[in-house]
């Protein structure tokens, strides 16, 4: 099959991309909404029954953290400082720890039980999130860095 030529405008391209966007953010989201759903509705306990969604999840989620560093993207609102890191990785960490009170408490029935869940995935959430999002910002960093370099080169 032979490469077809674009037959779109400048408005047109614009829109399209527009589209497809929203249909990858919405994919995203709506996977991970399908993976809580599975998990509390249909108490779908092991790992097996979510595999799938998971891991398109997580490699969705991974194509796009690495398509934006290599482009120099780090978000279209957010600055790439230490205190959005700080406060990304709170709120990762309060979602998560409530994820999984939810669930402990759900299982085992016990208040005691889902607060020391909340409080410990909580912690641990929020020292991952940290780590990973200080190593991406250093990441991010360099590669504008790069970015910067390669175009004053070019200009030469």
């Amino acid at each position: 099959m032979r490469k077809t030529t674009n037959r779109l405008d400048e408005m047109q391209e614009q829109k399209l991309l527009h589209i497809e966007c929203k249909g990858c953010w919405f994919a995203f989201w709506a996977l991970l909404a399908s993976i809580f759903i599975q998990m509390f509705l249909f108490g779908a306990g092991d790992f097996k029954q979510i595999a799938g969604e998971w891991i398109v999840f997580m490699v969705l989620a991974l194509y796009l953290s690495i398509s934006c560093m290599r482009a120099g993207i780090w978000s279209r609102s957010l600055k790439p400082t230490f205190k959005t890191n700080l406060v990304a990785s709170f709120v990762a960490a309060v979602a998560a720890g409530a994820v999984t009170a939810a669930i402990s408490y759900k299982n085992y029935g016990a208040i005691e039980g889902a607060a020391a869940s909340f409080v410990i995935f909580a912690i641990m959430i929020f020292f991952l999130c940290m780590i990973a999002l200080t190593f991406s910002l250093a990441a991010y960093k360099r590669r504008i860095k790069k970015m910067e370099e390669d175009y004053t080169e070019d200009d030469k």
